[in-house]
């Protein structure tokens, strides 16, 4: 097929649309090649200690779409299983149920005060812990897709272990 465009001059400039697609970046990807690309960068940026907040936004975008892939095979992904265990403990503490929205909003509040207006005002976040819990929910439901090792997820697994035992002790020097 061919296209024809007239610019302001009004010189027309010719393009072949069946051989647009020969750039690398023309592809056709699936959602989970797509997640999977996006888990990585996230990952990567959380290792490397640079952009955290858009680590977060990465992380979450990959996350609520492998979320939605997991339910679409008819299993709970991550932030339903979160938000499930945690109606239990509340139920269980305060005897009656508790709501899932209010959970699952909690749960995605960073998320979502990065990448939308939200409530407009200003927030605090633990940018670090939020990047943490969204990549993990990101890898498990990642790997309830595609089962197995993943040596790039295992570096984030380690990174994140050691971020963990570092915050702890600074918890810990503080309660000394």
């Amino acid at each position: 097929m061919i296209c024809i465009l007239v610019i302001l001059t009004g010189a027309p400039i010719v393009k072949d649309l069946n051989n647009a697609n020969k750039s690398k970046y023309n592809k056709k990807l699936t959602k989970i090649d797509i997640v999977e690309q996006q888990l990585l960068n996230a990952n990567e940026l959380f290792c490397s200690g640079e952009r955290i907040i858009t680590t977060i936004t990465i992380a979450g975008a990959s996350e609520e779409i492998l979320g939605k892939l997991v339910s679409s095979t008819g299993q709970a992904n991550s932030i339903e299983s979160e938000v499930r265990d945690q109606c239990d403990i509340f139920e269980s503490f305060f005897g009656r149920v508790g709501d899932s929205k209010t959970f699952r909003d909690l749960e995605n509040n960073a998320r979502n005060e990065l990448k939308h207006i939200g409530t407009g005002n200003d927030v605090a976040l633990d940018l670090e812990q939020e990047a943490v819990n969204l990549i993990e929910r990101g890898i498990n439901n990642f790997k309830m897709l595609r089962p197995g090792f993943n040596s790039a997820f295992q570096a984030f697994d380690d990174k994140a272990a050691a971020w963990w035992r570092k915050r702890t002790n600074q918890f810990n020097r503080t309660a000394d």
